[in-house]
């Protein structure tokens, strides 16, 4: 069973602002996440808009594709199901046979 790792309070440099929070994710994917959000927050520099703006625009734009990914991810869960159905039919048309070929 996976133990579940405490929450722990560090310090991030996000958006040009230092926060605290509370995370249980590790040194390197929290790296990540940092890094990913200043990539995009940077980008959005060319609007001349104030940061506080800007962060809005950020959060639209991570809702919009996390909202994608929740909808792909219904679809696979569909898609998955709907093979497992067929797989069921599949394997019982295939002890059926092998029913009869073992009777005959």
């Amino acid at each position: 069973m996976a133990s579940i790792e405490p929450l722990r309070s560090v310090n991030v440099s996000v958006a040009q602002e230092t926060i605290q929070i509370r995370t249980d994710l590790p040194d390197a994917d929290l790296s990540d996440i940092v890094s990913n959000i200043d990539q995009r927050f940077a980008r959005s520099a060319k609007f001349q808009m104030d940061n506080r703006k800007r962060l809005a625009l950020l959060a639209v734009e991570l809702m919009s594709e996390n909202m994608e990914l929740r909808q792909q991810l219904s679809r696979a869960k569909i898609y998955h199901d709907q093979m497992e159905k067929e797989l069921e039919n599949v394997s019982l048309l295939l002890d059926e046979g092998m029913d009869r070929i073992g009777g005959v």
